[in-house]
């Protein structure tokens, strides 16, 4: 086995192993501490920086490790404030360092690479450098785009936008990781490693429904309209059975508008905010007072465990968007 090849194992060695340890916090507290993205960061930028020292790569495609690092960095750390230099603590110092190198290496590597021929680049016959340099900008674009989404909304979880982000400084490109196994055909184009993770794990997040409708109805929870509408997102559970962790109550009581009497009602969609289980104490309570032993619930799908299933497809088959896009 060649150095790169080691190199690209490795990758999938801290791949399994990060997104494992994450997977398993989402899963039982649906959240994971950023001390777990902040520690495994330093592997990450340890593959990436030794990838460029085995590539010989120019200094232009070094600096752009510090623009992936600075970029990926405001996921976690506000940038230093140039204002209030003279107090900076060393973390920010150090930030503040790694800003200037990618800066460095953006200006110095789009004034090499300003005439490159972008069908060459996409069919492939471009320079190994200029290449290597334009992946590395489509891995900072790529980790802006997560940042967007997160800051705007789009992604809820900010565990699951920092997840995304730290697979793409692990796998800028395709050129980082071994070739799928079953499916090594080139495609025309692929799409960055942690968008097709997340194309995967969204896949695999579709399942959620019909899976969750079968669970009901082997249950014994259908049994009404309102029960089946329901069913297909939600489960049904005792209230002595819930508070251990957070979850949506969907059914609450109201008074009617008319008769001013209490009336059972079983919401479709949850509130934006998950209630603490200290706010869901007196919810249940009164669901209780009124003789309704069992519930409407949803949980927050833990997303990592998604990408985590996700490596699978990754690793096997690769990007279905590409071979997709080929074969028409």
């Amino acid at each position: 086995m060649d150095t790169g090849s080691l190199l690209a194992w490795l990758r999938v060695f801290v791949l399994v192993c990060c997104l494992s340890i994450a997977a398993r916090s989402d899963y039982a507290t649906l959240s994971v501490r950023d001390r777990h993205w902040l520690n495994w960061s330093v592997p990450v930028t340890v593959l990436l920086i030794a990838e460029m020292m085995f590539l010989k790569t120019a200094a232009s495609n070094f600096y752009m490790v510090a623009a992936l690092l600075a970029i990926s960095s405001t996921a976690l750390f506000e940038p230093p404030n140039p204002k209030e230099a003279g107090r900076w603590d060393p973390t920010e110092t150090s930030l503040a360092l790694v800003y200037l190198v990618g800066i460095v290496g953006l200006l110095v590597g789009i004034f090499q690479n300003a005439d490159t021929d972008f069908v060459q680049l996409v069919l492939g016959n471009e320079s190994p450098e200029t290449t290597l340099w334009w992946s590395m900008i489509a891995a900072f674009l790529t980790v802006l785009v997560y940042l967007s989404a997160w800051r705007f909304g789009l992604i809820q979880g900010g565990a699951d936008a920092k997840a995304l982000i730290l697979l793409t400084l692990l796998m800028p490109s395709w050129a980082f990781l071994p070739e799928p196994f079953f499916v090594s055909e080139e495609a025309l184009f692929k799409l960055p490693p942690s968008i097709v993770m997340f194309l995967w794990a969204s896949a695999a997040f579709l399942l959620a429904p019909p899976v969750l409708l079968f669970q009901n109805v082997m249950s014994g929870n259908i049994a009404s309209w309102t029960d089946l509408k329901m069913a297909w997102h939600a489960t049904k559970r005792p209230t002595s059975e819930i508070g251990e962790r957070p979850v949506w109550l969907l059914t609450e009581i109201i008074k009617d508008d008319e008769s001013e009497k209490p009336l059972v009602v079983h919401r479709f969609l949850p509130s934006s905010n998950t209630p603490s289980v200290e706010e869901l104490a007196p919810r249940l309570a009164e669901l209780e007072s009124h003789g309704i032993e069992s519930v409407w619930i949803a949980t927050k799908h833990p997303f990592i465990v998604y990408l985590f299933l996700a490596i699978a497809p990754l690793m096997l088959i690769g990007d279905p968007m590409g071979i997709l896009a080929s074969s028409i």
